[in-house]
């Protein structure tokens, strides 16, 4: 039995488990998957080891995808970015795009027709990816044979493991409605400005801030205050209120979240440079997500979607046939259905890393919704979300 300094009961809990994690579910209404048998690109760099099949998965749930010169599924958007190939990949046969042949070393390829001229080794054939022609159905992972367009997946000799193959073909979802975690860049530690004294009341005003609109503070997603030229940013803002009209007291303070205007209790206007304030906002997609699918910068109800350079879901400020996936319809603040208020493991949460790496042992995966998430479904905390869904509507694919 393991007790602490006092003399208390503690348990040591077993980290180790062999089950991993569910991918959130992102289909609201029943969509259209063709009968059409694809294979994922062998090319692909690996994303996120499954630890139940012990197997590395190349392409999420929700992702938008197309294909290569091969037919082969990737994620769409991804022409003219640069993918990294890393020591992981070595060790797990990753395909070179350049070469065919597995990857020998980390190396970063540029994924345009001169980054790779001689696609998958052939000579003077160079690399063409489609549109997007639907959205993955579930994860995908790592291809489990060679590179070759000619190899059905029958003959296990071209195996990567003689006899070992997990997914065979995978399928595609087109025609459906769907929901992403709306997911805000971050913002830096930035000057709040001058605060200024509210007339009759004890209510000290900000300027708006520059990035528009900001996202709610969630332990995915913190608005943190700190000191410039002054000394007492933690008591002064000590207190999030739902309004500005429950400033009452002391370290009570207030953001509208639409506007970027922070109000915060004081009886006198405070100059510029006595305090800064780190945020989140949807002004511009973030510089780096998870491996999970989401929706990134600031879409409104109406917004028609294209893939990013992740395959994820950002606003098409120019709509055409061949690149649209879908329109908004509504975007849900959380949490909903008091789901906030249901006790779940691991709170206050051990973990929020948004990285959609395994954090660990006991961390962000470990964490069901609830209480430990902060009301919010795990597909908003495992893309590091803060409390936002979009539903959006996908169109022919």
């Amino acid at each position: 039995m393991s007790v602490n300094a006092l003399g208390q009961y503690s348990g040591t809990h077993k980290v180790w488990d062999h089950v991993g994690n569910i991918t959130p579910d992102f289909v609201v209404s029943e969509g259209i998957v063709p009968a059409e048998e694809l294979r994922v690109a062998a090319w692909l760099p690996v994303k996120l080891y499954d630890k139940h099949y012990e197997v590395y998965k190349t392409l999420m749930a929700g992702k938008i995808v197309g294909l290569d010169n091969d037919g082969r599924v990737v994620p769409s958007g991804l022409a003219g970015t640069t993918i990294a190939y890393t020591a992981t990949d070595v060790a797990q046969g990753v395909i070179d795009v350049t070469t065919g042949v597995a990857v020998t070393g980390a190396k970063n390829v540029t994924l345009n027709a001169g980054g790779v001229p001689n696609f998958m080794g052939r000579t003077a054939e160079a690399i063409a990816l489609s549109h997007p022609i639907g959205v993955a159905l579930y994860d995908y992972f790592q291809d489990f044979g060679d590179a070759s367009a000619l190899d059905d997946g029958s003959n296990p000799v071209a195996f990567r493991e003689h006899n070992f193959r997990l997914q065979h073909l995978v399928a595609v979802l087109t025609d459906a409605y769907i929901e992403m975690p709306l997911v805000p860049a971050q913002q830096t530690a930035t000057n709040l400005g001058q605060l200024t004294k509210a007339a009759g009341v004890n209510i000290l005003d900000g300027a708006a801030l520059a990035n528009l609109p900001v996202a709610a503070n969630t332990v995915r997603t913190p608005i943190a205050f700190t000191n410039g030229t002054g000394t007492d940013a933690a008591t002064r803002f000590a207190n999030q209120v739902t309004s500005r009209a429950l400033i009452l007291r002391a370290g009570d303070w207030f953001i509208n979240l639409t506007t970027g205007v922070i109000s915060v209790f004081g009886t006198a206007t405070i100059l510029a440079n006595v305090y800064q304030v780190a945020y989140y906002h949807y002004a511009a997609a973030p510089g780096t997500v998870s491996v999970f699918a989401c929706a990134v910068g600031d879409l409104n109800p109406g917004d028609f979607v294209q893939a990013d350079a992740n395959g994820n879901w950002a606003v098409d400020a120019a709509p055409d046939v061949s690149d649209t996936m879908g329109q908004v319809w509504a975007i849900h603040t959380l949490p909903r259905d008091y789901l906030d208020r249901v006790m779940s493991a691991y709170t206050p949460p051990l973990n929020s890393s948004a990285t959609g790496a395994l954090p660990g042992y006991t961390g962000q995966y470990d964490q069901t919704a609830g209480t430990a998430t902060g009301g919010v479904p795990i597909k908003v905390h495992y893309a590091g979300g803060s409390n936002l869904i979009v539903r959006i509507n996908l169109f022919n694919r």
